[in-house]
């Protein structure tokens, strides 16, 4: 019984381990969004948002002073619970990660194969790099 309960696991250490060769994105320089999801977003940022904001706001300078380090949950959180100002709240999901990835693109971070997804305990594990 003790060399099943010794192989038993030492095959769930295995399998648990394979897994961690997949490393969890940190920053917004990891790829976290994709380039369809961005371009997308510039679009819908084009509908909801130029009527109160020019993309200025959201990238350079004014971005890194108020966003860098944080976690990407509060910009993520910010866009879909109060914008647009006329009707907070009225985003879904992929309508705020997407309007979310163009302003990450807009301030050079890359584009990877995933989607951003709206889940927030993973996007608070996200800081916002500078550009």
């Amino acid at each position: 019984m003790p060399r099943l309960l010794l192989r038993v696991t030492l095959v769930l250490f295995v399998l648990s381990s394979a897994s961690c060769g997949e490393r969890a994105p940190d920053s917004t320089q990891d790829g976290i969004f994709t380039a369809a999801q961005s371009e997308r977003g510039q679009s819908l940022f084009n509908t909801h948002c130029v009527r109160c904001h020019s993309i200025q706001e959201f990238r350079g300078p004014a971005f890194n002073t108020l966003w860098t380090g944080t976690p990407l949950s509060a910009l993520y959180v910010r866009i879909a619970n109060t914008m647009p100002l006329d009707q907070p709240g009225s985003l879904g999901t992929a309508e705020a990660t997407a309007i979310t990835a163009y302003i990450l693109e807009e301030n050079g971070m890359p584009a990877g194969e995933t989607p951003l997804s709206g889940d927030l305990a993973w996007l608070m594990g996200i800081r916002v790099a500078s550009n």
